[in-house]
């Protein structure tokens, strides 16, 4: 943002300032109690853009989303959740994605015999799960043909209105702006018009509404007077009574002016002359996700212009050196901290660049080969997700949220059921006031102030998830007694049923017994083994048990939640459920839902020989200069019960094992020498790198101890092959393998004679990313979808090519995208 300006010296006409120490002076301990928070309670937010926003039943939802922290890219979570549910709250899909620079792609089949009507997705981070749920990316969506064509019941002519003071409430002897929102009896917005009088009958203003069901006035409280608005709309009018002025306060009074060059934001505070002294100190606080200002301001009785506060002026320019384009939560205090008055206002940037992508048709017409360009700024360092649908059979989304609605609004004041993207469309004055009445008649959904001033933080139960992690408990089985595993060891294989991947886990307990392990990162379901004891003579013998915590997907998928209040119009629904009683389908609603999607990714089919059945790369290469072991069909070592260790040891040319303390010391020449390091660290430094189904275990002496104990738990029974790399012939290791290489494959269940395991585990199924497949337009009223459309970064340009399947004549291309720095981009387009 061009930086708001600084009037210093205008200030200094407003108010003065004070330094103060530490343990005195609020301002200082107001900074250190939001400091404290910001620090430990850091906001995320996620914006979720779709190819559309109706589908039918076997079409695909397609989506691609981003996670932003201080209006960047997030770098707190690397995971996100994605939720399709009903309009009773209950959960029919549940996705977890990865966030890939920020950025995240998934999709939700939509099955054949869904339901045709309202749904709806939400998004969030495990970190947000820690506060206020209206804060999560909430959408409707619709499903089915007759949702398009399905209608409102008709509203009657009755209706309501809603008055917000600026400042949160009225008081007397003060001037206040007063904004409004009339809805009918669905909740949609409505024309009104109509005047506010006195209780002795006078008009003191008079008042319209816009098409949004928005308007505003300004209105002068006197004492001992009620005020009431006389509305009339729908051929009805009403007598609605105006919210109690109080005794005593403030009012605080917020104007947004714009320029060519700069954006300011002005307020001016008034305050009871009754109390006149209680007031003459006051703190202002502006926040911005976790950026923050607070300063102190006296009232000088000497500059009071307007001594009977009956006009509306703001001649304060507010400090905002600090912070960007998004909503600003302004709050006056007193002294101690108590919150006197707070409002939302929208700090522009008048530098915005959100709309200057442009696209160059490649062809002539719009035929059935269709070709575009598109063209970001030349500071633009990301991708573009964009969504071309025909534009006169899918529903017109220009009322619907955008990236710059997502993630420049927060969720939380929403509560404006009809959200348009025009409130964002520009910074011009007409503009600006349809966002600022926006605000007005919205609430703050952040932190509860009087909470945190008395130290009360929100309770942490989810932390930060940079990978996919799992936690439990062991227990250890002693006569059959169950008591914690304190300190102890569990060895864990982790094998992804999609491309049959092994990962070997050595997983320490804590005193509790608890342990956790992360890092991980697989897709779909995998299976866990958790070894638990031995087989012997056909009796097994358990002395080791575990139970795994549940993760956020199975706390949340069966449970019920709390829809927040601004997504769903709840007039709206109550219509509609009881109609659709009265038709008797309401049955068949409840009845239907999603059942889980298992997406296979492409697996290897070559099976003509032992290297494409096993390996692949460098380590599938036949002429590379490696000797092979083929153990699959072994009738020798498929009934060994002995570890690989053992069984190599003495069958690899020039590789030495030896034995010292108890573990295997393994080298192939003595080549490094590093000084310092003991005898048999030297021999370690020496090791061949161990690969254990194409994953590096060690590096000679890095890994080597970790590497020993992984494979001392691997029967040779359970290898299929053994690949051996002669020193200074591997690439896959630093230095080409200086002391060569042994790569060991695990079988893989296609094996007809692998023998039953002589080790107990138990099973569990752990569940992984969601697999994401190819757009494929044949079956989809979508006509190009791509998440992630990268930009040449010399030229600035991007082009694509599709197949006009259904000869649109009006194509409409949405463009999307925030890149590394947080500038957002964005188009929305009809092409004819």
């Amino acid at each position: 943002m061009k930086k708001i300006k600084f009037l210093l010296l205008a200030s200094a006409f407003c108010f003065s300032f004070f330094s103060f120490s530490p343990p005195t002076d609020p301002v200082s301990a107001i900074r250190q109690i939001l400091n404290s928070y910001y620090r430990n309670y850091p906001e995320e937010k996620v914006y979720v853009q779709f190819d559309k926003q109706q589908y039918l039943q076997g079409e695909h939802i397609w989506l691609k989303g981003y996670v932003a922290h201080q209006s960047k890219p997030s770098l707190i979570s690397k995971i996100v959740y994605v939720e399709l549910f009903n309009s009773q709250g209950f959960i029919i899909k549940q996705l977890m994605l990865s966030i890939n620079e920020s950025g995240f792609s998934g999709e939700i089949l939509v099955p054949e015999k869904m339901a045709s009507g309202n749904y709806y997705i939400r998004a969030y981070t495990a970190w947000m799960l820690n506060f206020n749920s209206s804060l999560f990316f909430y959408k409707k969506i619709l499903i089915g043909k007759e949702a398009a064509q399905k209608k409102v019941p008709k509203a009657n002519a009755d209706f309501t209105v809603q008055f917000f003071p600026e400042s949160g409430h009225l008081v007397q002897g003060l001037t206040s702006l007063i904004a409004f929102k009339a809805e009918d009896s669905t909740g949609t917005p409505l024309k009104v018009s109509g005047k506010i009088i006195n209780n002795y009958g006078e008009t003191v203003a008079l008042v319209s509404s816009d098409i949004n069901g928005l308007g505003s006035f300004v209105m002068h409280s006197w004492p001992s007077t009620e005020y009431s608005a006389v509305i009339t709309a729908n051929g009805i009018t009403k007598k609605i009574p105006l919210p109690a002025a109080e005794k005593s306060g403030i009012v605080l009074h917020v104007e947004t002016r714009n320029s060519p060059s700069s954006d300011s934001i002005f307020f001016n505070i008034s305050r009871s002359r009754i109390e006149k002294e209680k007031y003459k100190e006051l703190i202002v606080c502006a926040q911005m996700e976790s950026r923050f200002s607070v300063m102190r301001f006296r009232f000088d009785e000497l500059l009071v212009g307007d001594p009977a506060d009956t006009l509306m002026s703001a001649p304060c320019p507010l400090l905002l050196n600090n912070f960007g384009e998004g909503v600003l939560h302004l709050s006056v205090l007193d002294l101690s901290g108590n919150m006197l008055a707070e409002r939302l206002v929208f700090a522009h940037d008048t530098s915005s660049i959100h709309d200057q992508v442009t696209i160059e048709q490649l062809s002539d017409k719009l035929n059935e080969k269709s070709n575009f360009s598109f063209r970001v700024p030349d500071n633009f360092q990301g991708a573009l997700s964009v969504s071309i649908t025909d534009a006169d059979k899918i529903i017109n989304p220009d009322n619907e949220g955008t990236i710059l609605t997502g993630l420049l609004l927060p969720s939380g004041i929403h509560e404006f059921v009809n959200l348009p993207q025009w409130c964002l469309k520009d910074a011009l004055p007409e503009t600006s006031h349809q966002l600022d009445l926006l605000l007005l008649t919205s609430k703050w959904a952040g932190y509860d102030w009087k909470k945190i001033m008395q130290n009360e933080y929100p309770e942490i139960k989810y932390l930060p998830e940079q990978s996919i992690a799992l936690r439990g408990k062991a227990f250890e089985l002693t006569n059959e007694k169950k008591s914690p595993l304190k300190n102890g060891s569990l060895f864990l294989v982790l094998k992804n049923r999609r491309d049959s991947l092994t990962k070997l886990l050595n997983v320490l307990t804590d005193s509790l017994g608890e342990f956790t392990v992360t890092g991980l990162s697989f897709h779909d379901t995998a299976n866990l083994y958790v070894q638990t004891g031995e087989k012997t003579e056909g009796h097994t013998k358990e002395n080791i048990t575990v139970e795994f915590y549940k993760n956020i997907i199975d706390s949340i998928s069966q449970t019920k939640f709390a829809i927040a209040p601004f997504l769903l119009n709840f007039k709206k629904m109550q219509l509609i459920e009881e109609a659709a009683r009265k038709s008797d389908s309401i049955a068949s609603s409840r009845g239907s839902v999603l059942k889980s999607v298992t997406v296979h990714a492409k697996t290897k089919t070559h099976v003509d020989s032992l290297l494409s059945k096993y390996a692949s790369g460098i380590f599938a290469n036949s002429q590379a200069w490696a000797s092979t072991m083929d153990f699959t069909d072994d009738p020798i070592t498929k009934n060994l019960d002995i570890n690989v260790l053992d069984y190599l040891n003495g069958k690899i040319a020039g590789v030495t094992f030896t034995m010292s303390d108890g573990q295997y010391l393994i080298y192939w020449r003595f080549s490094s020498f590093i000084q310092g390091l003991t005898g048999p660290q030297q021999l370690k430094l020496n090791s061949p790198s161990f690969f254990l189904n194409e994953n590096l275990l060690n590096v000679g002496l890095d890994g080597y101890d970790e590497m020993i104990q992984i494979l001392s738990n691997i029967r040779i029974a359970d290898v299929a092959m053994v690949r051996v790399f002669q020193p200074g012939k591997n690439p896959m290791v630093p230095n080409n393998g200086p002391n060569g290489s042994i790569a060991i494959y695990l079988k893989n269940g296609t094996e007809n004679d692998r023998p039953d395991s002589k080790i107990s585990f138990q099973k569990s199924n752990v569940t992984g990313f969601n697999s994401v497949s190819d757009f494929n337009a044949a079956n989809a009223t979508t006509l190009y979808w791509n998440p992630s459309l990268n930009v040449d970064a010399v030229s600035h340009k991007a082009t694509i090519s599709f197949t006009n399947n259904s000869s649109c004549k009006r194509l409409r291309i949405i463009a999307e995208g925030m890149d590394k720095n947080g500038m957002i981009v964005r188009i929305n387009k009809i092409i004819e």
